[in-house]
């Protein structure tokens, strides 16, 4: 019986560099790190000292502030507001805080902020639009209206622009803003332009009143009621009985139109007592 002999076998031997190419390797990749670091590190310093270099440098300081949008406010007295922003560094300058500043003028509805570089400002506004003149009712003393303070200029939105006029005399004339029905006002109000005797009071939300009074004498000749809604259309039935009223030479009327399809005039004649009419 032929006997096997096991050759044996030989363990693979390790090439030769194989641990050297290793280190050299990690040894590379470390270096690399380090170089990588320092040199971010070392741009991040030189940026650091050009942005301080570039805060020095007279060619950045705000010369100019730009203004679009201006019609009732002038550019002389909003930039005397802003007067400190000038001389500045642009890259320094914090438009947000000028923004906030800008919005909390009354005239001011919505403003944009920016930089134009080298040295300048753009600001754009968009100013509110005066739409009712607003009295305080005082007290009526005999025919006598008293209004207790100088009327108030107001937008759209109720926002009181300024105090004391005169004021153009377009503008509806309205006693009492209130939020309820100052949209109510404001569109009876432009029915009622050019008309600076015509006083429309919102004090109770259910009446809606128009009191008529003379600009010079301040004395009050008519009060007309309109309720809560249908204004407009009131207001019309109101027109084709003035004339009869203005013909009848009264001295003082009040003319209710709350109950629909019906007039009821109270009226005072010269010399006679006051009576009431329905029509």
């Amino acid at each position: 019986m032929p006997i096997k002999i096991n050759k044996r076998r030989k363990r693979p031997t390790k090439k030769r560099g194989q641990t050297s190419a290793q280190v050299k390797t990690s040894f590379e990749g470390g270096v690399r790190i380090v170089v990588v670091a320092f040199v971010v590190g070392a741009g991040l310093f030189m940026l650091t000292l050009g942005v301080e270099k570039i805060g020095t440098l007279s060619v950045f300081e705000v010369k100019e502030i730009q203004w679009i949008g201006l019609k009732h406010l002038t550019e002389k007295k909003m930039g005397e507001r802003f007067q400190s922003v000038l001389g500045k560094n642009l890259f320094k300058v914090d438009i947000a805080a000028i923004q906030e500043r800008l919005l909390a003028h009354q005239w001011i509805k919505e403003a944009t902020v920016k930089k134009r570089f080298p040295n300048r400002i753009l600001i754009v506004v968009i100013e509110r639009k005066p739409a009712s003149v607003e009295y305080e009712k005082g007290t009526l003393m005999g025919e006598t209206v008293n209004f207790t303070t100088a009327p108030y200029l107001v937008d759209q939105e109720g926002i009181t622009l300024q105090q004391g006029g005169p004021f153009p005399a377009k503008l509806p004339r309205l006693i009492n803003i209130n939020p309820e029905n100052y949209a109510d006002g404001l569109a009876l109000g432009t029915l009622a332009q050019n008309r600076p005797g015509v006083f429309i009071d919102l004090s109770d939300p259910k009446n809606l009143q128009v009191y008529f009074i003379t600009p010079e004498e301040k004395m009050q000749t008519g009060l007309l009621h309109l309720g809560a809604d249908k204004h407009a259309e009131k207001w019309l039935q109101f027109l084709e009985i003035e004339t009869d009223l203005a013909e009848r030479g009264l001295s003082s009327w009040e003319l209710d139109l709350r109950i629909s399809g019906m007039a009821v005039l109270k009226a005072s004649e010269p010399g006679r007592s006051p009576n009431t009419l329905y029509f």
